[in-house]
């Protein structure tokens, strides 16, 4: 198991701030929300690109390029076009100094998250209380990667690769026993949108206590091959 190291001090990130940090010889960004100090990796997983200058919202950050959105607290992604967790990393505030370190495989996002502020904890970390139980917001992710694991089934018949890592589903959300998913089409006249809705449609509504999906397309933002993961640019030799 790594050590925690000294990252930084505590005046060096002031009350709504952020700062790039180092963690293991890997970029990290700290994100300082009221009391609660938190170290995530910076790298979005769906384009390989930094989150540095994303904006906050709801404890998320959002990526600045296409909009994925990650859980400061646990890394699990909020919202399309990721489908993969950020790292998320232990944090202990010591005589006003942040310390760091990776979580281990063991350390389950719950266990392992860790708050801090200037004075209360000056020697050891507090854990955030407010944090959903492990087996609650899990049990959620585990949900959103089966419907994500669903729409990966479905295959654009021109490109011949996934709507999903094509980067043409924009949100997946679920009420109750419903699915809605927002999605775009690589081109307002694809002849086989018709056909992709519709499976897109029945591949979830396939998944146990899923009664309904409902694809709602759109057109805004319209849709690039920067949206593409990379191995969909790989498939079709972009690089």
């Amino acid at each position: 198991m790594a050590d925690f190291e000294r990252i930084a001090s505590l005046k060096d990130l002031p009350d709504n701030g952020r700062l790039s940090v180092f963690i293991d010889d890997d970029p990290a960004l700290l994100v300082r929300i009221g009391d609660a100090i938190y170290a995530v990796e910076d790298v979005c997983t769906h384009d390989g690109q930094p989150l540095t200058d994303g904006p906050i919202v709801d404890d998320q950050i959002v990526c600045p390029r296409h909009g994925a959105r990650f859980d400061l607290r646990t890394g699990q992604p909020t919202c399309m076009p990721a489908t993969q967790p950020i790292a998320t990393y232990l944090v202990e505030i010591r005589d006003g100094e942040i310390y760091a370190r990776p979580r281990t495989a063991n350390e389950s996002a719950s266990e392992s998250l860790e708050g801090g502020t200037a004075m209360a904890t000056a020697e050891q970390s507090v854990v955030d209380k407010n944090a959903p139980e492990e087996t609650e917001r899990y049990g959620e992710k585990i949900d959103d990667a089966k419907l994500i694991e669903a729409l990966q089934q479905v295959i654009d018949p021109e490109l011949m690769i996934n709507i999903v890592d094509l980067g043409l589903v924009y949100e997946v959300n679920q009420a109750a026993n419903k699915v809605n998913v927002l999605m775009t089409l690589t081109s307002p006249a694809c002849p086989a949108g018709p056909q992709i809705v519709q499976q897109a449609k029945m591949a979830l509504e396939k998944l146990k206590d899923v009664d309904e999906a409902e694809i709602r397309l759109t057109l805004s933002p319209p849709w690039t091959p920067a949206r593409m993961t990379d191995a969909a640019r790989d498939q079709l030799g972009i690089f």
